[in-house]
């Protein structure tokens, strides 16, 4: 057994060391050797696999905040945007009402910018806004925190956390660095805003609640049109009277724009005459409006509202084809005027449709003169320009209320002007010495000297009456002479003059 038992051990060891020993050695390290390797190969590929996932996984993560970031951002100007705002708002939830505060800013008569220089000295113009809103935002270093966007088109927003005061200076900087001309391209060009400005202050609750994002907005976009309604170029903070006020304009509003169709609405005509025998040479046109269930109107009222709601474009072309009708039947030479408002002048189209309700009355341009005051064209190259298409076209333009406004000598230099129409306000103090009297006389000699017609305003007594005509002035309006008329009583009273 035990010689068995050796025998095998040594059968077997020869057996590894036979002629096919190291063939079978070799191959199995070999075998080995093949596997290690693969799997070297998978781990590298694997490795490799991974750093690729990996660089994948970190560019969709760049592209995403990419992408974010994008969404946030406005393309033109590199200003946040509405949404970045929106994001901002939510964020500061927390922030005490009183001081969360917004301004809306609105660039003033932007589209001329555009439809005279061209889009791209416009897309400079915005850039060159975004870059000062900035800067001015940044210096305020008393402010908590602010950011700037824009809106769109030629809106912008500036969101600030900080007490009352401090958001107004912070407007007030704004609108004041804005005046300051800015380059566009090969051009500089002065800018002005109407900013509305807002806090979160929840007015109609007993409790000091902050008011949400959407409401935010809204009362900034009150107040900023309440700023272009007192003339463009201000700043106004909002109130709940301006919600009050926005009420009452809809609800007059929509009566008036019924009013339109309705029949409810006529004309009347007050003379100007000429002194001293009081003779008609001219009427002014003027809107009257009897409503069904509050009576007569003043317009004093709801020429105001028209202006807010933009109803003063239908209106007013309106009253001027009224107004042209009646010219035609009127006996020569006596002319119309017919007052035309800034809302009017700043209408793309307005000149446009001047034109065809001229053509479609047939009315001839001397017997029809235009008046506008002189905010409605100080500073408002949109509707300067408006004016001086109305004077290519034949039509005398008349300088409503002059002496009012504090451009008055200016604005003579640059608007097209054949009336200048003296203030009530100085009328009525004319027989009495003083500057009301200086000024009127010296009124009256710019005109001569210009050789413009000059037409006293609001003459309701015989003494005023007759002071004007010992000054020099030729022609004269007001309740002396006449009230305003229905039409079918302006051929009595052009053929009985009423004598001074």
């Amino acid at each position: 057994m035990r010689r068995r038992s050796g025998s095998a051990r040594s059968r077997s060891a020869v057996a590894g060391q036979g002629p096919d020993g190291p063939v079978l050695i070799g191959g199995s390290v070999l075998l080995m050797a093949i596997v290690v390797a693969r799997q070297a190969h998978a781990f590298r590929d694997n490795a490799r696999l991974l750093a690729t996932v990996d660089r994948t996984v970190e560019e969709l993560r760049d592209a995403r905040d990419q992408l974010a970031a994008q969404a946030e951002q406005d393309a033109l100007t590199g200003l946040g945007n509405r949404r970045l705002l929106r994001q901002r708002m939510d964020e500061m939830a927390g922030t005490p009402p009183e001081r969360l505060h917004l301004a809306l800013i609105d660039l003033d008569d932007f589209k001329l910018v555009n439809d005279r220089l061209g889009h791209n000295v416009g897309d400079e113009l915005l850039r060159a806004v975004a870059q000062r809103l900035t800067a001015v935002a940044q210096r305020a270093t008393t402010v908590a925190g602010s950011t700037v966007v824009r809106l769109g088109g030629d809106e912008f927003a500036v969101l600030v956390d900080a007490p009352a005061a401090e958001a107004d200076a912070l407007v007030a900087a704004i609108a004041e660095a804005l005046q300051v001309p800015l380059a566009a391209g090969d051009v500089e060009l002065m800018v002005r805003a109407s900013i509305g400005l807002t806090d979160a202050v929840a007015h109609a609750k007993p409790e000091r609640e902050p008011v949400g994002a959407r409401e935010l907005l809204r009362r900034a976009d009150v107040a900023m049109y309440a700023a272009k309604d007192r003339g463009k170029h201000r700043t106004a903070r909002f109130s709940p009277e301006l919600d009050q006020v926005a009420a009452e304009d809809a609800g007059l509003g929509a009566d008036l724009r019924r009013a339109v169709d309705a029949g409810e609405l006529h004309m009347v005509y007050q003379p100007i005459v000429e002194l001293p025998a009081g003779r008609t040479v001219a009427v002014e046109a003027l809107v009257r409006w009897r409503h069904p269930l509050r009576g007569a109107v003043p317009p004093s009222v709801f020429i105001p509202v028209a202006e807010r709601t933009g109803l003063i474009v239908p209106l007013g072309a309106w009253i001027l084809r009224t107004a042209c009708e009646q010219a035609v039947r009127l006996p020569a030479p006596l002319t119309v005027s017919v007052n035309v408002s800034a809302r009017q002048l700043r209408e793309p189209d307005f000149i446009a449709s001047v034109r065809r309700i001229l053509d479609e009355t047939g009315v001839d341009v001397a017997r029809l003169s235009v008046e506008v005051t002189e905010t409605a064209v100080f500073d408002d190259e949109l509707a300067l320009a408006s004016v001086r298409a109305l004077r290519a076209m034949g039509l005398r333009i008349a300088l409503d209320d002059f002496g009012t406004g504090h451009s008055s000598l200016g604005l003579l230099r640059i608007c097209p002007v054949d009336v200048l129409k003296v203030d009530k306000s100085f009328v009525d103090e004319i027989c009495a010495d003083g500057p009301p009297a200086v000024i009127t006389t010296a009124l009256l000699q710019i005109a001569r000297g210009l050789r413009l017609d000059a037409v006293a305003e609001g003459v309701e007594t015989p003494d005023q009456a007759e002071r004007l005509h010992a000054l020099g002035y030729r022609y004269a309006q007001g309740y002396l002479f006449s009230r305003p008329l229905p039409a079918a009583d302006l051929e009595r009273l052009v053929a009985d003059p009423v004598t001074v």
